[in-house]
């Protein structure tokens, strides 16, 4: 009796839910998998008004992590009920996300339409109609949608000068050390910086990166070291910890992305 009912329960399981509906549905979460390793570059485009544009390469330690952002928008975005073609006239701004296999995925803020014979056509907050191999889906992603809007004008072109300081300073500090740790160079960063006993001349100082044979293995190693840098001793190390293995989230944190 039980498989009975099994049997009639799957039976009008597929009368209720017809397999090119399943299939249409899985086509869709296709479409939201994107992995930013197989991305070449990416670019906005202004279709109106102005030919504002900008590129953003993945060759490009910086630009690499704003891809990454907005490809993890893309992925945790949720799929729109709302239809997904576009009605009137081109939409003013599109993203052109180009593959490294020729593939090209566009995404553009998505339109509603109303009004006859004069169609008058506004951007829906928040919605975003992403195109790959022809096949479209609607997107609800508030943080995609503002940065394709107008947050991609803001992204500062190379790093900051925070960042790049913190550079100088660790590869000043690095040398000291970099006979035993000859591998640790990616992602540097300055964690702690405190004058000692005022002194502005006289600092003790925490710096961390991350080992570069990491960026083809499963996972990267992490170094952590301490020193007291002074006019009459110069670097002085006092600390050095290494931490094998570290999570993706503390890899990532450690890139600033």
């Amino acid at each position: 009796m039980k498989k009975m009912k099994l049997t009639v329960f799957l039976l009008l399981a597929g009368l209720i839910f017809p397999t090119h509906l399943l299939a249409e549905a899985n086509d869709g979460i296709n479409l939201l998998k994107l992995t930013d390793s197989k991305i070449s570059s990416m670019q906005v485009v202004r279709l109106k008004g102005t030919d504002d544009s900008r590129i953003f390469s993945m060759t490009d330690g910086y630009d690499e992590r704003i891809i990454r952002k907005v490809i993890n928008w893309i992925n945790t975005s949720s799929p729109s009920e709302q239809a997904t073609e576009l009605e009137g006239d081109k939409v003013p701004l599109l993203l052109k996300i180009n593959m490294l296999n020729g593939d090209l995925i566009t995404l553009e803020p998505a339109h509603s339409c109303n009004g006859r014979p004069i169609k008058t056509c506004t951007a829906v907050d928040g919605e975003i109609v992403l195109t790959k191999n022809k096949k479209k889906i609607r997107l609800t992603s508030q943080e995609l949608y503002d940065w394709i809007i107008v947050g991609w004008k803001y992204e500062p072109i190379g790093p900051p000068k925070e960042e790049l300081l913190e550079e100088t300073l660790y590869t000043r500090y690095f040398s000291v050390i970099e006979k035993d740790y000859p591998n640790f160079i990616m992602c540097p960063r300055i964690d702690s910086i405190e004058r000692i006993k005022g002194d502005t001349r006289r600092h003790i100082v925490t710096a961390s990166a991350l080992n570069f044979a990491g960026h083809h293995a499963p996972s990267y190693d992490r170094i952590i070291f301490t020193l007291i840098d002074t006019p009459e001793n110069g670097i002085k190390i006092i600390k050095v910890r290494k931490k094998s293995n570290v999570s993706e989230r503390e890899s990532l944190r450690q890139c600033r992305w």
